[in-house]
């Protein structure tokens, strides 16, 4: 800009329209050296959220996946001695689901209502109903307590995000997510020898093995409930370990505004929850993803619930013929065997999951990372009968390639659902797909495969269909991604970056001209 004149102003200032004094930024690097203090102030801050937030998240999540995946492992003794049928068996795994996703966006607005408080309560609940389930003595007990389980953790995952969202900057969202969804992925992999271990005090204290499993993980949730009911803060503004300027300063940086931050201590009303809703739907990549998911569900969610018993009948020789709810086989060595090799293909898929997120990052590509492992995967799952007839090491090593592509594309596939959103709608867009394809995926997927081995007297049909599915997503995903790769043409990104300054540049010039009338909501009507 060129040299200012003006009498009776102080260096670095002009008069504006009516005698406003406009301020000028003569410096560059005045605005940047705020910028830079505030970064610094931030650091400190953040890190007395994480000691508290994180820690009690962390755990949380861990103990939400042990209690809903000890049904898998617990079937192996619980299936033969409550007499269910694979159907009754496929039917209960899928109404957790069914429960699950009903009350997920209900128990999200709770969350966005109530806070912390409500995230404590569901924990508390879900524990509960989880060690109550080491009493179920018939079929409608476990259909029963199946579907409370489901109601009652549905919000686990949501409410989660949600306070995340309360207290990291979204460009310092990245590991705080991280750390929560590790959680899940190291209780996968000490899931099946921390089963073997509880099952094997079959008998003890006049308990099965299996209720012991669903006793052991039920408790600590509901005592982590308790310490989130004490420690979990809800928002900055509330934190104890954060001072009173503190807590502001966190939240206005949170919200990118005072004005957006003051907004946030609103309550929130149910309307504004469908009119977010609303907006999330408009969005066609939305509902793209969402089929994919819902394909996806169906094959991983299935594979997920049947797998160890996949693998003891294997053991007993009866996956392909003569297939039984309780593994073809009371043998106590078939249990213990095939708990703890069911943690081979859930190490791999850790590692998997980790390692495409990881180079999905580096890339800056989501749904090719998340197309093409769906793709292999079906293929090899939809060859299970062919390499189970050649030996059990080819079968189960089918499997746990199966296993492996299925979870490595998952990250990559929520992420893709997250980017597809607004800031705004983030938390209701990803409560509405887990929803939809937890809900019917979740609960067609166990009732599909639980009804077609029933009726085949074989696994050889499910893990057909389960394939299909799989490879289905891919294939979507894929398309997508390179869709997208054929978008994004050389010289696009450069011309939207070189927009981008040019509109800055004449923000500038407008403050200038306008003085301390120019708001910034009338620079973003003018833009």
């Amino acid at each position: 800009m060129g040299q200012i004149a003006g009498t009776g102003a102080s260096h670095g200032q002009n008069e504006g329209p009516e005698g406003c004094i406009v301020a000028l930024d003569t410096c560059p690097q005045s605005s940047e050296k705020t910028a830079d203090d505030k970064e610094d102030k931030l650091k400190p801050i953040l890190r007395k959220v994480s000691r508290v937030l994180l820690p009690l998240l962390f755990l949380a999540s861990m103990l939400n996946y042990l209690d809903r995946g000890a049904i898998s492992f617990a079937a192996l003794q619980m299936n033969g001695q409550l007499g269910l049928s694979l159907q009754d068996y496929g039917l209960g795994s899928g109404l957790f689901f069914l429960g699950y996703g009903v009350a997920m966006v209900p128990s999200t607005y709770l969350t966005m209502l109530f806070g912390a408080k409500w995230y404590a309560a569901i924990t508390v609940a879900w524990g509960v109903v989880a060690a109550c389930c080491a009493f179920v003595t018939s079929r409608a007990g476990f259909f029963a307590t199946r579907l409370l389980l489901g109601l009652a953790e549905a919000g686990a995952w949501p409410s989660a995000s949600h306070l995340l969202c309360q207290f990291y900057p979204s460009d310092r969202l990245t590991r705080p997510y991280a750390v929560v969804c590790v959680s899940s992925v190291i209780a996968a992999v000490f899931a099946a020898p921390l089963a073997a271990g509880l099952m094997s005090l079959d008998q003890r204290g006049g308990l099965a093995g299996w209720q012991w499993l669903f006793l052991v993980e039920g408790v600590p949730s509901v005592l982590l409930g308790m310490c989130c009911w004490v420690w979990l803060p809800s928002s900055p503004l509330t934190a104890a370990m954060l001072s009173r300027e503190e807590g502001q300063l966190l939240h206005e940086k949170v919200h990118g505004s005072a004005e957006a931050a003051a907004a946030a201590c609103q309550r929130l009303r149910w309307r504004h929850m469908l009119g977010l809703m609303l907006d999330a739907l408009r969005r066609p990549l939305l509902w793209l993803l969402l089929v994919v998911g819902f394909l996806w569900v169906l094959a991983a969610f299935a594979l997920n619930s049947w797998l160890p018993l996949i693998i003891k009948n294997m053991l007993a020789g009866t996956a392909l013929t003569n297939s039984s709810s309780s593994g073809g086989s009371s043998s106590s060595s078939h249990t213990q065997e095939a708990t703890l090799l069911t943690a081979i293909p859930y190490v791999c898929a850790t590692a998997a999951n980790l390692a495409v997120a990881w180079h999905a990052d580096r890339v800056n590509e989501r749904s090719l990372h998340t197309g093409v492992p769906f793709v292999l995967g079906g293929i090899v799952l939809g060859c299970f009968t062919v390499l189970t007839r050649l030996s059990f090491a080819a079968g189960f090593a089918g499997l746990t390639v199966a296993m492996t592509c299925a979870y490595a594309g998952q990250s990559t596939l929520l992420a893709s659902v997250a980017a597809s959103l607004d800031p705004k709608h983030a938390g209701v867009g990803l409560a509405l797909f887990n929803a939809a394809c937890a809900a019917v995926g979740g609960f067609a997927a166990n009732a599909i495969a639980g009804g077609l081995a029933q009726r085949m007297g074989s696994f050889s049909l499910a893990t057909i269909v389960m394939g299909v599915f799989m490879a289905a997503a891919g294939l979507l995903a894929a398309g997508l991604g390179i869709y997208q790769q054929c978008w994004k043409q050389p010289g696009k990104d450069e011309e939207a970056g070189n927009l981008e300054v040019e509109l800055q540049q004449q923000q500038a010039e407008l403050r200038y001209r306008l003085g301390s009338r120019c708001t910034s909501s009338s620079l973003m009507q003018i833009q």
